[in-house]
């Protein structure tokens, strides 16, 4: 097994808990007036409650949250798994947002008479309905609308640019174990997350057809097998992870007979935002486009 097994396990609770099955309804405050302490328990949140100018307000955030770097200086309450309800409950929060799958914590502070927000952030249509679920609760309905014109005018230029081009297949690598510094089994981007959203809008198509599975996992004659023409292995920044790159792209060149290894089309994405279904999507649309279709010339992107 690979030496940074803890990456690989923190990617699966956090995408895991992305793709959770949804309640009917979206559980939320029952409190009326525009909420003043707000607490955050996923980074995604808390990159929303930032982009839409309610830093100042935020009290609280979970132990994963550290983008923008204000959120590193806010008191932690705990992670996905294990939020701190004592430590919630002490910051006298006004509203606590949180993902909808957290059906314990939810109810926990519902009997606490503590108000609630609870989002999904599985695909992009969740993304950008937790975006202005957000701004109405908060009363930054503006702010909401302009972020999400920033980002639907970013998928229309490139939606306008790769429409009359050939879609290659393209397999997103969301963590792999290995064995003797060889891959043994690979987890990727389903048919239902938003990366697959991301792929499409990208010009791509997702190798991985299926829609059974939200994290499926590949043996190598599995990868093989589906041939992909693109390779795209997400990591978090380089702070979060021990490995050696090189070392990573090496293992992915040993796989000769796969259309992307052939082709030198496998691609390693690092930043912060790549593991985040929150503001920065965007970002890493961009960067999707511009790995999968090289030739077209981005250089009138918007920003």
């Amino acid at each position: 097994m690979r030496r940074f097994w803890p990456l690989l396990l923190f990617i699966l609770i956090f995408i895991v808990a992305l793709i959770a099955v949804k309640p009917e309804s979206t559980n939320t405050t029952d409190r009326v007036g525009i909420p003043q302490r707000i607490i955050s328990l996923a980074p995604n949140i808390t990159e929303t409650l930032f982009a839409l100018g309610l830093g100042e307000k935020i009290v609280a955030v979970s132990d994963y949250c550290d983008f923008p770097a204000k959120a590193l200086t806010l008191p932690k309450v705990g992670g996905f798994v294990n939020p701190n309800l004592e430590a919630i409950i002490s910051q006298r929060a006004d509203l606590v947002i949180l993902p909808a799958n957290q059906y314990r914590t939810i109810k926990q502070l519902q009997h606490l008479s503590t108000p609630t927000l609870s989002v999904h952030s599985a695909t992009l249509f969740d993304i950008k309905q937790t975006i202005t679920a957000i701004g109405q609760r908060t009363g930054q309905q503006q702010q909401a609308t302009e972020l999400l014109g920033a980002l639907n005018q970013k998928i229309n230029f490139i939606t306008k640019k790769i429409n009359n081009l050939a879609r290659p297949t393209v397999m997103i690598s969301l963590g792999n174990s290995t064995s003797n510094e060889t891959i043994n089994t690979v987890y990727i981007a389903g048919q239902n997350d938003f990366y697959n959203d991301l792929i499409k809008l990208a010009g791509g198509t997702n190798v991985y057809m299926d829609t059974r599975l939200n994290v499926p996992s590949l043996s190598v004659e599995g990868i093989i097998q589906l041939n992909p023409d693109i390779i795209i292995d997400i990591y978090p920044e380089a702070d979060d992870h021990n490995a050696d790159l090189q070392q990573v792209l090496q293992r992915w060149q040993s796989l000769k007979h796969i259309n992307a290894v052939k082709n030198n089309r496998i691609y390693i994405v690092e930043e912060s935002y790549a593991t985040i279904p929150g503001p920065r999507v965007s970002l890493l649309l961009e960067q999707l486009a511009k790995l999968i279709h090289p030739e077209v010339r981005w250089d009138q992107m918007p920003p």
